[in-house]
């Protein structure tokens, strides 16, 4: 059963990327705890903290999410995200992903929720186009 009722535009498209966690669905943090980025002057880099960020209240984003650090393997976020792009009118995610069994420095393989992703969006009516970050 499809749930969006209005309007989207399959010429709108948002980046979505699956791979955050958290420590109740994935036993860690992955990408809310990324390393704290330097400044790329040098001079001005060492007056910089160092480090990692340290969820719940420090995470890696200029936003805070109204959902809190979440999983990316939370159904009930994934529905959530879903109902928010639909909400929003834009028609297609660009699913960022790695080859299967890779992933970046901050995350573990995702490749797993592909289909779950893909599943969750037809039920909003969006459509789903595929970015390898790799």
């Amino acid at each position: 059963k499809k749930t969006t009722t209005g309007a989207v535009f399959y010429d709108v498209h948002i980046f979505y990327y699956t791979w955050y966690g958290n420590p109740l669905m994935d036993g860690k943090y992955s990408h809310w705890d990324h390393i704290l980025v330097p400044h790329w002057d040098p001079k001005i880099a060492s007056s910089y903290p160092r480090g990692r960020h340290m969820p719940p209240e420090d995470i890696g984003s200029s936003f805070y999410p109204e959902l809190n650090p979440y999983s990316s393997r939370d159904p009930d976020v994934l529905e959530s995200h879903m109902e928010q792009i639909g909400a929003s009118a834009a028609g297609v995610l660009v699913l960022s992903w790695y080859p299967p069994g890779l992933a970046d420095d901050n995350g573990d393989p995702t490749e797993d929720l592909v289909s779950t992703v893909l599943d969750a969006a037809y039920r909003h009516n969006l459509k789903v186009k595929g970015i390898s970050t790799f």
